[in-house]
C-alpha cells in the first residue's frame, strides 16, 4: 500500500500504523521527502508535557500500513505555535557528552589488552550474565573466579577463601562457556 504524504500534514493529529500492526498516535512533526519519513511527536496521555521531555518517533513511509488523520486532523493552535516559535525544550549537552564519555570508558574497560580473539569472546559472553573484569590476560569474575588463557573450563579457579559463592559462580561460568562453545561447533 502506499501512503501520499504532503507538508500539508505537517501538524496534523494523525494514527499510524505500521505493516507490523503496531499503531501510534500523535502529531506529525515533520516530513522529509528525501529520506521518505516523517517525525510523529507523541503527546503524553492526558498531559502536554512529561517532566519537559517530548517523545518523537521516526517512520520510513514504506513501512507505514495507514495514516489517518484524527478528530479533524488539526492540533490546537497553542501546539503548533509552540513549535513555530522555537519554544521547544534545550538540549543539555553535557549530559549527553557525559553519558558518551560513560559509554566509551565501560567499553574499553571490557576490552582486554593483548588477549586473544577467543579471550575476548570468552570475556563477552560471561559479562552478559556476570560482572568481569581484566586483569593482564585473566579474566576475573565477580571477585572470586578467575579464567588464564586459553579460557578453556580447564583453565578456571576460584580464588582462594571464596567459599560457597565461588564454588556457585564457577558452576555458572562453567555453564556459561560450554553453553557458548556448543553454539560455536
Amino acid at each position: 500500500m502506499s501512503i501520499e504524504i504532503s507538508d500539508s500534514l505537517v501538524g496534523k493529529k494523525v494514527s499510524v500504523k505500521t505493516v507490523n500492526g503496531e499503531t501510534f498516535e500523535g502529531i506529525i512533526y515533520g516530513y522529509d521527502q528525501s529520506q521518505n519519513c516523517i517525525a510523529l511527536f507523541e503527546m503524553p496521555s492526558g498531559q502536554t508535557r512529561s517532566r519537559g521531555r517530548y517523545t518523537f518517533k521516526m517512520f520510513n513511509i514504506t513501512h507505514l500500513q495507514s495514516l489517518t488523520p484524527i478528530d479533524g486532523g488539526s492540533a490546537d493552535a497553542s501546539f503548533i505555535e509552540q513549535f513555530k516559535s522555537g519554544d521547544l525544550p534545550k538540549i543539555n549537552t553535557q549530559k549527553i557528552q557525559e553519558r558518551a564519555n560513560t559509554a566509551r570508558e565501560k567499553r574499553a574497560a571490557n576490552m582486554g589488552t593483548d588477549v586473544s580473539i577467543e579471550g575476548q569472546d570468552v570475556f563477552d559472553a560471561i559479562s552478559r550474565t556476570l560482572r568481569c573484569t581484566w586483569d593482564n590476560a585473566t579474566i576475573v569474575v565477580l571477585d572470586v573466579v578467575t579464567i588464564v588463557p586459553p579460557y578453556g573450563t580447564e583453565n578456571m579457579k576460584e580464588k582462594e577463601g571464596g567459599g560457597a559463592r565461588a564454588q556457585q559462580t564457577l558452576e555458572q561460568v562453567k555453564k556459561i562457556l560450554k553453553d557458548r562453545l556448543q553454539r560455536i561447533r
